[in-house]
């Protein structure tokens, strides 16, 4: 199956002093596939997730490599054409969710301009899309929610609303960077049932990025373990699971008490 997302050689250094942050990372993602990135606390995983859509900061950070979307790579882009890319064909969810929102505009103004940058339309048609795609992640009163600010919001509601975006643009990739980070169970649930409804509905290939292993063992196709900036093993989830063959992931793995078998439905 042809990749929609292929990483080749990716590495990520400070400018400053060449401090390596990421080395020589490469992986796929197929449409309709989810794959875990997990790691320690400070290992790369968050800013391999920043770097897939060129976000960090290029006066601090050097990045290299090939990040093909499709067959466009997003290395070569100018700014003004990845800011057309980014939310329509590569979206993100990120890990504090009142972080991806302006406190300073309602979360229907920012949702409409958003769809509206992407997909010429009227403003009552952005209106209108928004609308549909609170009420496809269950979100009460969503024309209440569209004049909420964000600070009003809680951060359960926020990545819900993160995730009505994506429903909403359709994007190729989603990358999901710890999205049940500080959420209660319940929580956490409706985030993952909205994320694979996403996955189903519309084919979209997710990059799950997570500590929590049972998270990845319950939703993930195939698994990448990054350590010290380095991919050291990538395998499908029950073979992961069942037989880790890195004494990293062996050790990540007990230190989480995941026992081999019978992790993922």
């Amino acid at each position: 199956m042809k990749p929609v997302l292929s990483v080749e050689q990716l590495t990520i250094e400070t400018i400053a002093d060449g401090q390596p942050l990421v080395q020589n990372i490469s992986f796929q993602l197929a449409a309709g596939q989810i794959v875990g990135l997990v790691g320690e606390s400070g290992c790369g995983k968050t800013v391999t997730s920043l770097a897939l859509l060129r976000l960090l900061d290029e006066k601090v950070i050097r990045q290299s490599g090939r990040i093909w979307l499709d067959e466009t790579d997003l290395m070569t882009l100018s700014d003004r054409t990845l800011r057309r890319v980014r939310g329509g064909q590569i979206a993100f969810i990120m890990q504090n969710p009142m972080s991806a929102f302006t406190p300073v505009f309602t979360i229907g103004h920012q949702l409409m301009e958003t769809i509206r940058t992407h997909d010429r339309c009227s403003k009552r048609e952005a209106k209108d899309r928004a609308l549909e795609a609170l009420r496809e992640v269950n979100l009460e009163q969503p024309d209440r929610i569209l004049k909420a600010y964000p600070f009003e919001l809680s951060g359960g509601m926020l990545q819900r609303v993160m995730i009505a975006l994506a429903v909403c643009l359709r994007p190729h990739v989603l990358i999901a960077d710890e999205p049940t980070t500080a959420l209660d169970v319940y929580n956490q649930k409706l985030v993952l049932y909205y994320l694979e409804k996403v996955r189903a509905t519309y084919d979209t290939a997710i990059l799950l990025i997570s500590h929590d292993l049972s998270v990845i063992a319950e939703m993930a196709d195939h698994v990448l373990v990054m350590r010290d900036g380095e991919i050291v093993e990538q395998a499908n989830v029950f073979d992961l699971f069942d037989r880790p063959q890195h004494p990293y992931t062996r050790q990540l793995l007990a230190q989480h008490g995941v026992q081999a078998g019978g992790m993922k439905a």
